[in-house]
C-alpha cells in the first residue's frame, strides 16, 4: 500500500466511530445478539477449543465488560470442574484458591483499560495498574516481581508469545497448563480518550454551541484565558484555532443563540455600571439590551427559533428579584419591544423548536400563559415539560410524567424529541434520565439502574446515526463499569456506555467536524491527562503499531512547542508529520535526535511516521 493511503486509512481511525468501540470488521459488537459462542470468541479466541463450555442461544451485552466477565465466569467454572489428573494434591489447592481469587477479580469487574492499541489487545497491567485475569492470578499467589517482568518485556502479548522467564514454573507450580492460561486471558477492546481542544481556558467552560451552518464552536464559562490568551468567558473554536470575541463580556454566560451574522447571549452582564440580561455581538461589537420593567434581570436560557404570529428575534427565560423561585419567558418581537408570554412556578434550563411545537423544559410544576395584549390566558399544571403547536392560535399543552426530575437538555431528531435531565438513584422514587417523545407518546427509554447516586445529565448531542453524548454529573461511577461525567447511549440498542473518566462534571457536549467536544469543570482524564475545562474526544488513545515491530522509542515533549526529541531511532530515519486529515505538513530525515523548526506548525494532533527498514511506525503528537 502506498504510504500516503496507508497514512489516510490510519487517519480514518480518529473519525471513524467515536462513540462506539472500534472493533475489527469480524468481531461481534457487545450489543448485537448473537450466540454466546461467537461472544465469547470475540474475548478470546481460544473458545474454538472448549465450544461444549459455551451455553446455547443468543445473547447480547449492556457492555463489554459484562461480555468479559461472563468469559471469565464460564472459564473458571469449566476450570474448576476438569483438573488435569496429572496434578498432585498441593497443585490441585493452589488451583482452587486462586481460581477463588478469580472470580473474586471477575464480580468486581474491573478490567485493564486499552488505552494504546486500535485493535482488540491483551494488556497483562494497564496504565492505571490493573492486572489481566492471568496477571491477577499471579499477582495474588505472591508474585509481583513476575508480573513486573512479564508487564515490561510481553505487556501486549498473548501468552502464547509471552518468553519471560518464570511463567512455565509458575503454571505447573499453581496447577494450571499454559494452554488453560491462554483460555483464561482476555483482549481488550480499544477505548476513547480525550484530548484537550489547543491549551484549553483556565475556568469553567459552561456552553458549547455550533454555528447554524456549523462552521465553528462558541465556547463559553467563567475564564479569563483561551489559548493562553487573555479572553474574557466567550469565544470561538474555528479552523483548530481558539480565538476570543472580541475581548468577550464582563460577566456570567448562561445560554448562546447563534445567528447567522453574530451571536445572542444570555445572562447577568456588566456594561458602563449596569446590568444587562441579554448581549449580541455582531460586526465586531457587543451591544447590550435590557427588558422593560425589569431592571437587573438575569437571562438563564435562550432561543431563537419558532413559529408563531407575533415574530420574534429573541425568546429569552429570566430570573428576577420580584419573582423570587419562579421564572419568566419573554419575546423580543421585531419591531423591538418585547412581550411576557409566560410564568413558570419553577425554572426553565432549555429550549428546542420541533415537529410537535415549541419547547420549554426545565424544573417547574405550573406555567401561567399570558396573551399578548398582557393579559392571563390559562393556568396550567405541568411536569418539567410545556410545548405549543406551531401555529399562533394553537395552545399550549402539557405532555406525560414519564419524564426526569429536573429536564436540563432537549433535543429533536427528525421529528422524534429526546428530554434528559436529573434522575435519582436506582432505588429512588423517580430513575427515569431520558425520554423519548415521538407521535404524542412519551415514554422512557434511559433508566438509572446503574449508579447508587443521584445521576445528572446537563447536556445531550447527537452523532448523526444513531448515538446520543451524554455530559453531566454521574457521580461516582457505576459498580458495572467503568466511567465518570461523560458518555454515550445507542438509541437503537438503549445501551449506555461511559467514555471517560473526568474528574469533575461535564456541562455540555456537541459534535463538531466528526468528533465529539466536551466543555466542563474538569482538569483531569483517567485520573493523569491534563484537560483544562475544554476537551475533544478520539476514537482510540493511540494508534496500533505493526505487530512485528519490537521497538522502544520515546517522543517529548507531548505537547511540544518548537522542537521534538525522538530516543530509539536512529539518526538518518525519514519521518513525515502528518495533519489528520491526510497532509504532510512536515517531512525530513532525524538528526541529533531532533525534529526541529516547528514553530510555525499550527496547534493541533498530528501523526508522526517514522519510515524504518521493519516498517512504518507512528506516534500521535500534540502541539
Amino acid at each position: 500500500m502506498h504510504l500516503l493511503q496507508y497514512l489516510k486509512s490510519i487517519v480514518l481511525l480518529f473519525s471513524l466511530s467515536l462513540i462506539s468501540f472500534n472493533l475489527s470488521a469480524n468481531e461481534v459488537n457487545y450489543q448485537q445478539s448473537k450466540s454466546y459462542f461467537e461472544h465469547l470468541s470475540a474475548i478470546n479466541k481460544e473458545w474454538k477449543y472448549f465450544e461444549q463450555a459455551a451455553p446455547q442461544g443468543k445473547i447480547s451485552f449492556a457492555s463489554d465488560l459484562d461480555r468479559i466477565q461472563l468469559h471469565l465466569n464460564l472459564v473458571i467454572e469449566h476450570l474448576k470442574l476438569n483438573i488435569p489428573k496429572e496434578f498432585n494434591a498441593d497443585q490441585k489447592s493452589k488451583r482452587l484458591t486462586l481460581l477463588v481469587k478469580l472470580q473474586e477479580y471477575a464480580d468486581q469487574k474491573t478490567f485493564p483499560i486499552n488505552q494504546f492499541h486500535s485493535i482488540r489487545t491483551p494488556y497483562f497491567v494497564d496504565h492505571l495498574g490493573t492486572n489481566c485475569a492471568v496477571g491477577q492470578m499471579i499477582y495474588v499467589s505472591g508474585h509481583e516481581d513476575l508480573v513486573a517482568k512479564i508487564s515490561r518485556e510481553h505487556n501486549y502479548d498473548y501468552i502464547k508469545d509471552i518468553k519471560t522467564k518464570g511463567v512455565v514454573e509458575w503454571a505447573n507450580e499453581y496447577g494450571f497448563t499454559l494452554n488453560e492460561l491462554k483460555w483464561i486471558q482476555p483482549a481488550y477492546a480499544p477505548t476513547q480518550t480525550m484530548d484537550q481542544v489547543l491549551n484549553g481556558t483556565n475556568g469553567r467552560v459552561k456552553k458549547i454551541t455550533p454555528h447554524p451552518w456549523g462552521t465553528k464552536l462558541f465556547i463559553a464559562g467563567e475564564f479569563t484565558e483561551l489559548d493562553d490568551l487573555p479572553c474574557l468567558n466567550i469565544g470561538v473554536y474555528e479552523n483548530n484555532q481558539l480565538t476570543c470575541l472580541g475581548s468577550g463580556v464582563d460577566g456570567i454566560i448562561n445560554d448562546i443563540v447563534p445567528t447567522l451574522d453574530g451571536v445572542y447571549i444570555v445572562g447577568e452582564f456588566e456594561h458602563n455600571g449596569e446590568f444587562y440580561p441579554v448581549a449580541r455581538y455582531e460586526d465586531s461589537l457587543w451591544s447590550y439590551f435590557s427588558i422593560p420593567g425589569r431592571a437587573n434581570a438575569i437571562g438563564m436560557a435562550a432561543n431563537s427559533e419558532g413559529f408563531d404570529y407575533f415574530a420574534y428575534d429573541l425568546e429569552i427565560a429570566i430570573a428576577h428579584s420580584s419573582i423570587p423561585n419562579q421564572q419568566e419567558v419573554w419575546h423580543w418581537l421585531d419591531d423591538g419591544s418585547w412581550s411576557k408570554r409566560m410564568l413558570m412556578n419553577g425554572e426553565v434550563n432549555d429550549f428546542a423548536t420541533s415537529h410537535a411545537g415549541r419547547i420549554h423544559a426545565g424544573h417547574f410544576d405550573t406555567v401561567t400563559v399570558f396573551k399578548h395584549s398582557g393579559e392571563i390566558d390559562t393556568i396550567m399544571k405541568v411536569n418539567n415539560v410545556i410545548i405549543r403547536n406551531n401555529s399562533y392560535s394553537a395552545p399550549y399543552y402539557r405532555i406525560g410524567d414519564e419524564i426526569s426530575n429536573e429536564v436540563n437538555a432537549v433535543l429533536n431528531i427528525a421529528g422524534t424529541v429526546y428530554f434528559a435531565g436529573k434522575c435519582d438513584a436506582y432505588d429512588g422514587n423517580n430513575i427515569i434520565c431520558i425520554s423519548r417523545y415521538q407521535n404524542s407518546v412519551l415514554q422512557p427509554v434511559f433508566l438509572n439502574q446503574v449508579s447508587e447516586f443521584e445521576f445528572n445529565i446537563k447536556s445531550i448531542a447527537y452523532d448523526g446515526d444513531r448515538t446520543l453524548a451524554l455530559g453531566g454529573d454521574f457521580n461516582k461511577s457505576f459498580s458495572w463499569v467503568y466511567g465518570d461525567n461523560l458518555a454515550t447511549f445507542d438509541l437503537i440498542n438503549n445501551g449506555f456506555m461511559p467514555i471517560a473518566v473526568l474528574d469533575k462534571p461535564v456541562n455540555s457536549v456537541q459534535y463538531f467536524d466528526g468528533e465529539l467536544y466536551a466543555g466542563g469543570d474538569f482538569r483531569t482524564n483517567l485520573s493523569t491527562d491534563s484537560i483544562n475545562f475544554l476537551g475533544r474526544v478520539a476514537s482510540t488513545v493511540g494508534l496500533n503499531e505493526e505487530p512485528n515491530i519490537k521497538v522502544n522509542i520515546t517522543v517529548f515533549p507531548n505537547p511540544f512547542d518548537n522542537v521534538i526529541n525522538v530516543e530509539g531511532i536512529e539518526d538518518g530515519t525519514k519521518y513525515s508529520i502528518i495533519h489528520l486529515d491526510g497532509r504532510i505538513v512536515k517531512e525530513n530525515h532525524l538528526k541529533n535526535g531532533k525534529i526541529s523548526d516547528l514553530e510555525l506548525l499550527p496547534k493541533g494532533t498530528y501523526l508522526l511516521n517514522f519510515e524504518t527498514l521493519n516498517g512504518s511506525i507512528i506516534r500521535k503528537v500534540v502541539k
